[in-house]
């Protein structure tokens, strides 16, 4: 065995032991600490509000918030959720990304403060996937329940529960119902990607409304524009690098018709411009990187979850670590001279 066949081998040996150990990690602690994100072993079983009202589903559970606001003003943000009113409050970038047309409105309304029983919390808009769904099928959730101030119920997602908590402070609840999908790919869909997903943005929804209701501002623009210039470097690096393989540019039409798709459908630039750069950087995994693609993709899935999973703004988090990848990896390519 050579020396460049001794490397590929340590390589390899070392790579596969670190996607083997955030297997184990997520399986073993990340899955178990995101179900119960933010509580406590007895609020875990306690009863909330509205637990009562049949949502369907088994219960997969419980995270919770603690907001420095009233219950009232904590409800008002709440209560507007929904694809025709405020949004979710969440991560609209990636919501887009299903051409579900989400966009927040970050202002209370009259008009949004009331729901009724078995009103519709619409996911999506009219009209989604151009009208594959079928007409009578409304993309959402069911309420079941509603107590003003209090809780809001909905069939196949959960109970919504605000619980005073001290000297007006809010113990902002969140119980999920319903279960893995049916079949072995159904159950690994669940546990891999359905599950995170959901806590993903049910945890930035939670974490907005508590920034609202405390009246704290977000992220600084200039931030957000900073992160936006290093989606834009990553999704020109990767196509600069399809561009200049004989015979691969053209796999850019389906990163372009994908992002022209989203701005189409949704009018949400940023989430076009993630949506592009996710699917160059996947081609360059496929097209450009051969021997070690699966490394490739290991270590993309583990650094993809944990910033999901952890980072408070994970636009923002995205965003920089692209412009600090692109500026370390483009500088030795601008170092170079031209050959004589």
């Amino acid at each position: 065995m050579n020396k460049a066949e001794r490397r590929w081998l340590v390589e390899n040996i070392a790579a596969f032991l670190i996607i083997m150990a955030a297997i184990a990690a997520y399986s073993l602690v990340a899955r178990p600490w995101f179900l119960n994100w933010g509580t406590a072993p007895r609020e875990r079983s306690q009863g909330l509000l509205g637990d009562d009202a049949w949502i369907g589903g088994v219960v997969t559970g419980t995270r919770a918030v603690t907001v420095e606001a009233p219950p009232e003003k904590v409800w008002a943000w709440l209560i507007e959720i929904g694809q025709d009113r405020a949004g979710f409050f969440s991560a609209t970038w990636l919501e887009n990304l299903t051409l579900a047309d989400i966009h927040n409105i970050f202002e209370i309304r009259p008009a949004w403060q009331t729901r009724q029983a078995r009103e519709i919390v619409r996911a999506v808009k009219p009209g989604y996937l151009f009208g594959l769904p079928k007409k009578t099928f409304v993309p959402g959730w069911k309420v079941s329940f509603v107590e003003p101030g209090r809780a809001l119920t909905l069939r196949n997602w959960g109970t919504f529960a605000l619980e005073p908590d001290g000297a007006g402070g809010t113990r902002f609840f969140a119980r999920s119902r319903g279960g893995p999908l049916p079949g072995l790919l159904g159950r690994l869909a669940s546990f891999w990607i359905l599950d995170p997903a959901h806590f993903i943005m049910e945890k930035t929804m939670m974490r907005e409304i508590k920034r609202l209701a405390e009246g704290r501002p977000g992220p600084p623009g200039w931030l957000k524009a900073l992160a936006a210039g290093g989606f834009a470097a990553a999704a020109l690096g990767s196509a600069l690098l399809l561009g200049l393989k004989k015979r691969r540019g053209l796999w850019l039409l389906i990163p372009a018709a994908f992002a022209a798709l989203i701005i189409r459908e949704t009018s949400d630039f940023q989430a076009a411009l993630a949506g592009f750069a996710a699917l160059t950087l996947v081609l360059v995994g496929f097209l450009i990187i051969k021997r070690r693609r699966w490394i490739y993709f290991g270590f993309l899935w583990i650094y993809v979850y944990a910033v999901l999973f952890f980072a408070a703004d994970a636009w923002i988090v995205f965003g920089l670590a692209f412009l600090v990848a692109t500026a370390l990896l483009g500088a030795p390519m601008l170092r170079r001279r031209p050959a004589r």
